[in-house]
């Protein structure tokens, strides 16, 4: 057989019309769809099938950032006010969120402010050398801020570009026995989690020691997630497309009643060797990393406008694959009742 599944299916998966990046002159450039495609194509020339491309679903958009955004109102303050707080060192954060790049500040980097000025506010509000009126309004803006904190932690989540990239299928599977970008991505999603327990908390001085912008750029440099969703979505949707054609196949007409052949020698190989022994252990790969990362996931996004959509992308398909995978294993059963080895 001399197609590679990547060839369309990446190009459907992925919408990126790239071939060279997908086929090989040896076959799949892919690795894990190598291993998927090698399996097959041997079971196609043993059952003597004409194995069909598996058609791919479309996944619905994730809610688009303007209807996630969280409106918040600024607050103010007079120079005059911002020379006065020099005294308990918030004048340099305010003149940096006062400066042009501060005006047009990114999620992760409001965030970052917000949580530093709720820290750095506090010994102001105690100052001996703050006037009470400043002090007033500092307490006030304090009061505002703590109130608007959320609002700003949801726009980060909803709105950072990284993060919602992790949420997009990447356009290559994980690849087989790699456990890279594993152990950072769930550093990064424990950071995560950790700064949102501790703004929960109202804990300013341990919150503003955890750095957002960190914990992205691990995500990034992994694509982890963005991986592994391509995985699950990609695994369950070829090997559904095998079960449904090898579901057609008459297993009577493949050996004699009850007795072994050299048919049944070679179905047994292609069994042990190339599905257990290497399509079944990828899976088992893939399983694993998201019993590792998508709980996190999952509590990270809790109660969320993306949680549903996370599900949908990660959830869902793979407890799909795992259905896939046992009605795949009840064929072999059948599969060997019918053709027993020698």
């Amino acid at each position: 057989m001399a197609r590679c599944y990547s060839s369309k299916l990446q190009l459907l998966f992925t919408k990126v019309l790239s071939v060279t990046a997908v086929i090989a002159l040896s076959g799949c450039s892919d690795p894990a769809i190598a291993v998927m495609e090698d399996y097959a194509s041997r079971l196609e020339r043993v059952l003597a099938l004409e194995l069909q491309e598996p058609a791919t679903a479309d996944l619905p958009p994730l809610p688009s950032i303007a209807d996630t955004r969280a409106e918040i109102a600024e607050s103010s303050i007079r120079l005059v006010e911002l020379v006065a707080t020099r005294a308990c060192g918030l004048d340099l954060l305010l003149g940096e969120r006062n400066s042009s790049l501060g005006k047009v500040m990114n999620p992760s980097q409001r965030l970052k402010y917000e949580l530093a000025f709720l820290n750095q506010v506090q010994p102001c509000l105690t100052h001996p050398d703050i006037a009470s009126d400043l002090k007033q309004k500092l307490a006030e803006i304090a009061k505002d801020k703590t109130a608007l904190i959320d609002k700003h932690w949801q726009n980060f989540l909803m709105q950072d570009e990284t993060l919602r990239q992790q949420l997009h299928p990447y356009r290559s599977l994980a690849v087989p026995d790699s456990v890279a970008g594993i152990a950072e991505t769930m550093e990064a999603l424990h950071s995560l989690l950790a700064l949102r327990k501790q703004i929960g908390e109202r804990n300013w001085r341990l919150a503003k020691d955890i750095d957002p912008e960190r914990a992205l750029q691990a995500l990034y440099q992994a694509n982890t997630l963005s991986q592994l969703q391509q995985s699950l979505r990609f695994s369950h949707n070829w090997l559904h497309s095998l079960n449904l054609q090898l579901d057609q196949v008459d297993l009577t007409a493949q050996c004699p009643v009850g007795k072994s052949s050299d048919k049944a020698d070679i179905l047994n190989t292609i069994l042990l060797q190339y599905f257990i022994g290497k399509v079944q252990v990828y899976l088992a790969q893939v399983d694993g990393s998201y019993q590792q990362l998508y709980p996190l996931l999952q509590q990270l996004y809790q109660g969320t406008a993306l949680a549903q959509p996370i599900s949908q992308r990660f959830e869902v398909p793979h407890n799909e694959l795992k259905a896939e995978l046992k009605r795949h294993v009840i064929w072999w059963k059948a599969l060997q009742q019918q053709c027993p080895t020698t």
